[in-house]
């Protein structure tokens, strides 16, 4: 969980992750085979137990083994190029890992893991990456090229992202470079009636921002005034250097309130 530092002090959402659902046994399981009455020597055949059935290759308690995909100009040619995630499995179908991709148009491929994105690096620690789904993809660092945003973990109510471009010929993830929050990789987005994260692009002046978000319910706690931050960030490369932390106290009728659960940037919005 992510947490904004502000002039005041600062409120740590926790977050839990979400159960999974428990499994559900086949009420309606097909019947054993019998042989017919003309033939004596014939045994019933048993129904397969519970044991010898598969394992699930999409197992709880996060459910996601599918593959997904995004277009952008992630390369800034100016072409529309697909970003794909698919599942790395092992013979027995269980996900290993996930294979983040991006064809570019002149037939080359960059790749990356995800274990080997979130590894740790520069003296920040290791991300807790559970799967990885393409949300969509949109210009937060500027017009010159797209980013991928994609999910790699949730909680209870919060869900985590991050930002995947290309740089140097190769896949790497937007960093937080400075500041109270250096190594932030990954964003909290949604949220529940207590609390909420989100982020989006725009413009400051002439500079091509980021904006990373967070509302909290403010005591007493009655669920009508909330401390609500805003850190803004600079991009260089695929670094982001802090420009400013904003706090006030806001009511849900507030227009800040609804953005600070949401991704806004492009044609992402969620």
């Amino acid at each position: 969980m992510v947490r904004l530092v502000a002039v005041a002090a600062v409120a740590v959402i926790s977050t839990a992750c979400s159960p999974g659902q428990p499994a559900v046994a086949d009420q309606h399981g097909p019947t054993a085979i019998r042989a017919s009455a003309t033939l004596p020597d014939a045994a019933p055949v048993a129904p397969p137990t519970p044991s010898s059935a598969p394992p699930t290759a999409c197992p709880p308690p996060w459910g996601v083994c599918a593959a997904s995909q995004a277009i952008g100009n992630f390369d800034g040619k100016g072409q529309k190029e697909v970003f794909s995630v698919s599942p790395i499995r092992a013979t027995s179908g269980a996900i290993l890992d996930w294979l983040l991709e991006v064809d570019l148009a002149d037939g080359r491929s960059v790749s990356a893991r995800l274990s080997g994105l979130v590894g740790a690096r520069g003296g920040c620690p290791t991300l807790d990456a559970q799967y990885a789904v393409a949300l969509g993809a949109a210009n937060f660092a500027g017009p010159s090229r797209d980013l991928a945003f994609v999910e790699i973990n949730h909680g209870a109510s919060t869900r985590f992202g991050m930002l995947v471009g290309i740089q140097a010929a190769t896949l790497r993830l937007a960093t937080v470079a400075n500041g109270a929050e250096r190594c932030q990789r990954v964003f909290p987005f949604s949220g529940s009636v207590t609390h909420g994260n989100g982020l989006a692009c725009g413009w400051r002046d002439s500079t091509q921002v980021l904006w990373v978000r967070q509302v909290a319910n403010h005591p007493p706690s009655d669920y009508a005034h909330y401390d609500w931050y805003q850190a803004t960030y600079g991009w260089q490369g695929l670094q982001l250097y802090l420009l400013s932390l904003e706090h006030a106290v806001i009511t849900s009728d507030d227009p800040r309130f609804g953005t600070s659960y949401a991704v806004a940037c492009g044609s992402i919005g969620m």
